[in-house]
């Protein structure tokens, strides 16, 4: 391969741009088309010319525009003066414009016009004959690109106004040449589906890609419909003659998915808790009001439960994360200074090492280290290598988990994943750095006896290895390609991979505190029992919450086809085996002398295992 240079992408935008505009074929050009998407900032005139097959943007900027002997309008057909070019900052190709005539209205909005008068004669537009949208769908069909934002703005939407709803997608194209076939197919087959309404639109994009919208034979289909149609297409300022035909016109495809959500009843909206003679029924997450005539249940909105930890117990627990990430940062520049005190000038490694530990998180392994600590009788003071040492371990199996040969994940918690701001090799060499030092900070604490330093050192050696965590990566990894995972062998998986830190934690809380074999046997119990119960309803939310409520990709299990308590037991029992597991870590807390160390360890649970909203 010959050897070329290396371009910036200004660089190269700029040859491009060069190259166009040094080609004499594509200077001084008349070009004949159809203004279509006009948007007029500050005098500028940005928009598109088309013809019935392609089209080209164009910009005429405002000395030029104000010399215009007409006032340019979508649809009028114009000979344009002006010349080819590539504008360097977005790398776009344009036309532009020197100078406009008009020759009337063009050959596109002519059609749309004539179509639009022959289907409004023939009553296809007539309000007396559109449809009503039930109040309380059960079954929602949607029509539209499976791959647009569209699809993703509906299914959130309706995930969280609608989460009983049925959804059916039918994908389809929704511009090019196959747009239209496809569309009257989907809206024919959706009819036979029993559905109780119908949505049906794409996302926004030129005026000129909306167009297949505008057909009659997608305009006749939604028409012959017996389903309710919710037309969505582009945003608001679109009209399209699929929008007059259907039952229903939303402004975009999100104000689509609200309209075919269940309604909310105006009284219950104002205050449920004044309503007489209504019969609520509790469901753990929700709360259903069914009307004295029977004709609507309605689901509340989850409000965020702030009295599950009072202001108390919620200082407490940013003491405790503060506290260790003061002495994280304390520990890693002891190490660095180690490391230059013998002539090793290795700062790219430690950079690594506080990048990952400062990536964010609420800190729990350490906060649990802290609260069984004192629980026990111990003082932060006791605690405080413990929950390095633990917060260490956990950075470095994320560290580990991030790497392409594992998850291959590039973000972690919002900041760059360490290989992908430092490099595979100083990444492995950062998480190698983090899991072997928490050994040295647990010899070497003054606070501790040296029989607690023995325990601490023998427990966080056997659980983060192959029969802990490092076997519960290699087990989740061997399910990826097992086509069948029982539930007993995805609970094996999840107690190695993430139960056993956090009965890790517990335990090594128990052991600074100087708890007794009781308690450090009830506190382990309790570490796997919130270990399994966090990961189901982390499955469990994966299907049932929205981007936004998680804080990553929804349904990201699901699309990468991974084996969850969800796909494996489905939801109802999935939420079973979790509160069964809730209920044992509570019985497991009753082990231990009643203290306000222990109301915080329970509120600290309730916290963490509520969260199915």
């Amino acid at each position: 391969m010959p050897l070329c240079a290396m371009l910036t992408v200004t660089e190269l935008n700029r040859r491009a741009a060069d190259i166009i505009k040094n080609k004499k074929n594509l200077q001084l050009l008349l070009t004949e088309g159809e203004i279509a998407g006009l948007r007029i900032q500050d005098g500028h005139l940005f928009f598109s010319l088309c013809d019935t097959e392609s089209s080209v943007r164009a910009v005429m900027f405002r000395n030029l525009a104000e010399r215009l002997k007409f006032r340019p309008e979508n649809g009028l057909s114009v000979i344009a003066a002006g010349s080819a070019e590539l504008y360097p900052v977005s790398g776009q190709f344009q036309f532009r414009v020197t100078d406009m005539l008009i020759q009337g209205i063009g050959s596109i909005q002519r059609g749309f016009q004539t179509r639009e008068q022959k289907l409004q004669a023939e009553g296809l537009f007539s309000e007396t004959n559109k449809k009503a949208v039930p109040e309380n769908p059960k079954k929602i069909g949607v029509i539209t690109s499976e791959s647009g934002a569209a699809l993703q703005d509906i299914l959130q939407i309706l995930k969280r106004r609608s989460p009983s709803a049925e959804v059916i997608l039918f994908p389809v194209h929704v511009q090019g040449r196959h747009a239209e076939a496809e569309i009257c197919q989907a809206l024919e087959h959706a009819d036979t589906q029993n559905l109780d309404v119908l949505i049906l639109g794409r996302g926004g994009g030129a005026s000129e890609t909306l167009r297949v919208f505008d057909s009659e034979k997608i305009v006749r289909a939604v028409y012959a419909c017996r389903t309710p149609v919710i037309s969505a297409v582009g945003h608001e300022s679109d009209d399209t003659l699929t929008d007059q035909a259907a039952d229903l016109r939303a402004p975009t495809p999100s104000a689509a998915a609200e309209l075919a959500s269940q309604k909310r009843h105006p009284e219950i909206l104002l205050n449920h808790q004044k309503i007489s003679s209504v019969n609520q029924i509790q469901t753990g997450d929700c709360l259903k009001i069914a009307l004295p005539d029977g004709c609507l249940i309605v689901r509340t909105e989850y409000k965020e439960r702030d009295f599950i930890m009072n202001e108390f117990q919620k200082t407490k627990m940013k003491s405790y994360a503060g506290r260790v990430e003061e002495k994280l940062l304390s520990v890693i520049a002891g190490l660095q200074k180690t490391a230059e005190s013998r002539n090793m000038q290795i700062n790219t490694l430690f950079e690594a090492m506080r990048h990952s530990l400062t990536a964010g998180g609420k800190r729990i392994r350490p906060v649990l280290i802290y609260a069984f600590c004192e629980v026990c009788g111990g003082t932060p003071e006791q605690a405080d290598s413990a929950a390095c040492a633990m917060e260490m371990t956990h950075t470095a199996s994320l560290i580990f988990d991030d790497l392409p040969a594992m998850d291959d994940d590039d973000l972690r918690r919002g900041k760059p994943s360490c290989h992908k701001a430092f490099g595979e090799a100083t990444a492995i060499l950062a998480g190698c750095g983090l899991m072997c030092s928490p050994f040295g900070i647990l010899a070497d604490d003054q606070n501790l006896s040296e029989k607690q330093k023995l325990a601490l050192i023998s427990l966080l050696a056997r659980e983060e290895a192959s029969s802990g965590m490092v076997g519960g990566q290699v087990l989740d990894m061997q399910f990826e390609t097992q086509e069948h995972v029982t539930a007993e062998e995805l609970e094996i998986m999840c107690n190695g991979k993430t139960g056993a830190l956090m009965k890790t934690a517990c335990q090594m809380g128990c052991l600074c505190g100087g708890g007794s074999p009781e308690q450090l046997q009830a506190a382990g119990t309790y570490g796997l029992a919130l270990g399994l119960a966090f990961q189901i309803i982390d499955d469990i939310l994966d299907v049932t919450s929205t981007s936004e409520q998680l804080g990553k990709p929804a349904g990201s299990d699901a699309e990468e086809q991974k084996q969850t308590f969800v796909t494996i037991l489905g939801i109802e029992k999935a939420r079973e085996r979790a509160a069964a597991l809730t209920e044992q870590a509570y019985a497991e807390l009753d082990r231990f002398p009643a203290s306000a160390a222990v109301d915080f360890l329970r509120a600290l649970t309730e916290a963490m295992l509520v969260r199915v909203q």
